[in-house]
């Protein structure tokens, strides 16, 4: 398997464990391993066995079966399908930022062409050259959470497209050439004839937002692919956002995160070992 996930094993075990407020050595007690193995898991210099994944698992309160596969390279979510007859399109651009790539969006209404930016991946010409490829209009940003990686280059966007620009009324405000409109839970910005709704999923920052419309939903740092993003806040208001507000929806909703491939809900309830 070409494995393409944002978050290895080492990854994993290493935001469950500081997410906790748990120390390596009481950890690698509780696991019957030492410290000095478990740094090197957390470093992805060590593979773990499968006794070890399990004891790591519960040591950590994630889910051991679906950790294992991690582990072992045995799961990816399937290659995206768009639905037939959908009436919005979804064109990812990545970009390296420090070495590692970040995801941007366009969500495009079919019916009208009119399109959101989501996200700038650090990258504004890349997706000004992707809105000329697409012939789309740019309506709106909007953005999931203010990380740079997330949110630089906002001001020559907003300059080259006139685009409002929309962040979550509790995340910090990135630089920008424009005043900003804020949003919390349940607001609904319109893109051409969709209409996107505000999901609240803090912890990874304090106002980290997904934007939600049919059954597209972009989560920037929320959840990954079989994880979650650092929980730089809060690990308990990461865990409860994500479970309540987005593995809630219908199986077949795509979730876009701000790295990694895309997946699933359903994939998610299925192979994601923090819930």
């Amino acid at each position: 398997m070409d494995y393409a996930l944002e978050d290895e094993f080492g990854d994993i075990i290493g935001k469950a464990r500081r997410g906790q407020d748990l120390f390596q050595s009481q950890i690698a007690a509780a696991a019957g391993i030492t410290t000095a193995q478990l740094a090197r898991m957390e470093q992805y210099t060590l593979k773990p066995t499968e006794a070890q994944v399990y004891k790591l698992a519960e040591a950590l309160n994630l889910d051991g079966t679906k950790l294992l596969d991690i582990a072992m390279e045995q799961w990816a979510p399937k290659p995206m399908q768009h639905p037939e007859n959908a009436n919005l399109d979804v064109i990812t651009i990545s970009a390296p930022v420090g070495g590692w790539p970040v995801n941007a969006y366009l969500l495009i209404c079919k019916a009208t062409d009119d399109a959101a930016i989501i996200d700038t991946a650090a990258h504004p010409e890349r997706i000004l050259e992707q809105l000329d490829v697409h012939k789309v209009n740019p309506t709106a940003i909007l953005l999931t959470h203010a990380h740079s990686d997330h949110a630089d280059g906002l001001p020559q966007l907003q300059s080259a497209t006139g685009c409002r620009t929309y962040i979550h009324k509790n995340e910090p405000k990135p630089q920008s050439a424009t005043q900003l409109r804020e949003l919390v839970q349940a607001d609904v910005v319109a893109v051409g004839e969709l209409m996107v709704t505000v999901v609240d999923t803090p912890g990874h920052t304090p106002g980290g937002c997904s934007f939600l419309t049919q059954t597209a939903a972009f989560v920037g740092d929320a959840i990954f692919a079989g994880s979650v993003g650092g929980p730089n806040i809060s690990y308990q208001a990461e865990i409860d956002s994500v479970r309540e507000n987005l593995l809630s929806l219908p199986d077949e909703v795509r979730l876009f995160p701000g790295h990694g491939p895309a997946t699933t809900v359903g994939e998610e309830k299925r192979h994601n070992p923090f819930f």
